[in-house]
């Protein structure tokens, strides 16, 4: 049951492996969407403009971590400073036993050495943004064929921007607007949504690549 710490320099810690910490039951919060209730006069109910600006965002998300160390009380100090001075205040990757194919990007604080009961507990917060993140990129790679050539590609919850590369000059639309580019293309106003994502390629030829990062709550 380890719990993986990839500090943003690279740096990693696994709890078990190494710092022979126990893990406990822990709390993984879901992050709350940031609602906007108005209360207009003579109306009955409030209008809900949580998503006036087109989608609904969400707060921060806080995981709660509870170990028990298994080192002798020798030993104990030693390895409670080693694991503060690693992580406490540190902005890190977190990834999760039951979930490794994700990690959470939050910043950690290391609460106080717990003795009671003859027991060496520590407890360790992560204070995350609200997407857990994949750990690989998605790629998708397709070749133009008979124009116009359509691709749809699937994004899970998080809104991400995509970076499209061509070999050739391509012009592609997508929701209703065309973009003229060869090589590689970003573009805020590109963003790929939950689920289906239609994109069609009305010109050009040759191999079109999609990378882009997906996450989910």
């Amino acid at each position: 049951m380890n719990v993986k710490f990839q500090l943003l320099s690279g740096e990693t810690k696994k709890s078990f492996d190494d710092w022979n910490l126990l893990l406990a039951p822990y709390t993984l919060e879901t992050p709350s969407p940031q609602t906007n209730f108005v209360e207009i006069p003579g109306r009955d109910g409030s209008l809900d403009l949580s998503e006036a600006l087109g989608n609904l965002s969400y707060n921060n998300r806080t995981i709660s971590l509870n170990f028990t160390c298994t080192d002798t009380i020798n030993g104990i100090y030693d390895k409670y400073n080693e694991i503060s001075n690693f992580l406490h205040g540190q902005k890190l990757k977190l990834t999760l036993p039951n979930d490794p194919d994700f990690y959470y990007i939050g910043r950690a604080e290391v609460g106080n050495l717990d003795r009671a009961k003859r027991t060496n507990q520590i407890s360790v917060t992560v204070n995350c943004e609200p997407y857990k993140l994949k750990n690989e990129l998605t790629v998708f790679t397709d070749t133009l064929g008979t124009l116009p050539h359509v691709i749809t590609i699937n994004n899970l919850k998080m809104r991400t921007m995509p970076t499209i590369t061509t070999s050739e000059n391509v012009i592609m639309n997508f929701e209703n607007i065309d973009y003229s580019f060869g090589g590689e293309f970003r573009n805020t106003a590109v963003v790929l949504k939950e689920g289906e994502n239609i994109f069609t390629f009305k010109q050009g030829n040759g191999d079109i690549t999609f990378e882009f990062q997906e996450g989910a709550l």
